[in-house]
């Protein structure tokens, strides 16, 4: 009875403990919801076993002739059901499962050695036994490693949009894939009591652990490095805008210290008017005296400067390219979102905005921009703008046309909300695209 319990068994721990943390990793991109998936899987398992079941009923040769050929072709039967399964990209799907088969390969390659080294003769006698004992053990034992590494480590990874470097990432633990399949086609089972087939079990889970971590570390990197860059551009048209400002304020105020030391001549003529009783030449004078006073050509969107010249920056070029740009801003004062986040923020919206503007075919185009607090603690960034051209999505997010994927631009409004307990939404509706920023914050007053 035990053994044929333990033949049943073995499909099920094949596959599904190490089908539950790729599904789980996945969750929010899921086709069905995950109780279906777990159903559907334990399902292809099921007849996994029966099949495995009816070969090891055939004698001991014939397990030993179709054990391995019926595992592979059970793994390709879920791999193809996790491609369906979820919405993600070939080369993210195939970095995941790929690890997943490293560490399954390391629980089996602990069970093999363990059977073969110490309990040959016992399994002889009650198969898959040991061999599924020690494959549970060690399976809870790695579990806990293994699920920080794919919740933080990988899950981390998965967010970032970089399809280029993804093509070659998922490659890195293919080779360690292989390297560890080498040994299922040895019929030798002695070999599997050896200490290089151990060791290479170990070398292996450890290698593409710790290999996979430092690519993706470099990936990270390499992406906050874009995105820095990318905040040192808005920086910089911020600053411009700021220096141009001020340059105008300047000249501003010169003109009026100029207007006020020439304003009593001015009462003297004005004075002579009235005395003359002539009307007719007081009304003419006036209208030449207001056309010579200095314009006022300072604008004042928020009284927040950093959020005011990004704000200013934007809406000259929108006018350089006639689209009808306006603002209803409110800016909490003491906001403590960081000026370089809300002008990267800010930045990205706007010119997100004003390239769709300029790529459409109307000749009446706009953008509307509305910042304002919502309750004590959340700022609400809307924008609304012309936009006829077709927008392709994936996942709720407009992909890059200058890029496959995501767009940086996209990537660093997120981690900018993600940072501040927030979220970005994206829409498009009957030529016009959507484009709302909540985040939380915190005042001087709080």
């Amino acid at each position: 009875m035990i053994d044929s319990l333990m033949v049943i068994l073995f499909p099920y721990l094949d596959f599904i403990p190490f089908a539950i943390p790729r599904y789980l990793m996945f969750k929010d991109k899921l086709r069905i919801p995950f109780r279906y998936v777990m159903i559907l899987i334990t399902a292809v398992a099921t007849l996994n076993s029966l099949t495995f079941y009816l070969i090891n009923t055939g004698g001991y040769e014939m397990a030993m002739q179709w054990t391995t050929t019926m595992r592979y072709c059970f793994m390709l039967v879920n791999l193809t059901l996790s491609f369906v399964l979820i919405r993600e990209s070939f080369p993210k799907l195939m970095f995941t499962y790929l690890l997943l088969f490293s560490w399954s390969f390391f629980v089996y390659g602990n069970a093999n050695y363990i059977e073969s080294k110490f309990f040959w003769d016992f399994s002889d006698q009650h198969p898959y036994l040991i061999y599924n004992i020690v494959r549970i053990v060690v399976y809870l034992v790695t579990c806990p490693f293994m699920f920080r590494f794919f919740k933080h480590t990988i899950a981390d990874a998965m967010k970032i949009q970089d399809d280029a470097m993804w093509r070659h990432l998922w490659k890195i633990p293919l080779f360690s894939a292989l390297f560890g399949m080498l040994y299922c086609f040895n019929d030798d089972i002695y070999a599997y009591a050896t200490w290089q087939f151990i060791v290479s079990r170990y070398l292996m889970l450890l290698g593409t652990c710790y290999v996979s971590y430092v690519a993706l570390k470099v990936l990270e990197i390499s992406m906050k490095k874009t995105q820095l860059e990318e905040s040192l551009k808005y920086a910089d048209q911020s600053i411009q805008t700021q220096k141009k400002q001020y340059d105008i304020l300047a000249k501003h105020m010169d003109d009026m210290r100029k207007a006020k030391h020439d304003l009593h001549h001015h009462l003297m003529l004005v004075n002579s008017y009235i005395e003359k009783d002539d009307k007719e030449g007081l009304k003419n004078y006036i209208d030449l005296y207001r056309s010579e006073l200095p314009p006022d050509v300072l604008e004042l969107y928020s009284r927040n400067d950093v959020v005011n010249a990004i704000v200013c920056y934007y809406a000259s070029r929108a006018r350089d390219y006639h689209i009808r740009f306006d603002a209803n801003i409110a800016y909490p004062d003491d906001c403590s979102i960081s000026e370089t986040d809300i002008t990267v923020l800010l930045g990205n919206m706007l010119e997100n905005a004003v390239e769709a503007c300029q790529r459409s075919k109307s000749n009446d185009t706009f953008i509307k921009l509305w910042i304002k607090q919502h309750g004590t603690s959340e700022l609400l960034i809307l924008t609304d703008n012309t936009c006829d051209a077709p927008i392709p999505f994936q996942d709720g997010v407009p992909t890059s046309s200058k890029r496959e994927g995501m767009g940086i631009g996209t990537a660093s409004m997120q981690d900018i909300a993600k940072r501040y307990h927030g979220s970005v939404r994206f829409e498009t509706s009957d030529g016009i695209f959507y484009t709302s920023v909540i985040m939380c914050f915190t005042s001087g007053e709080q």
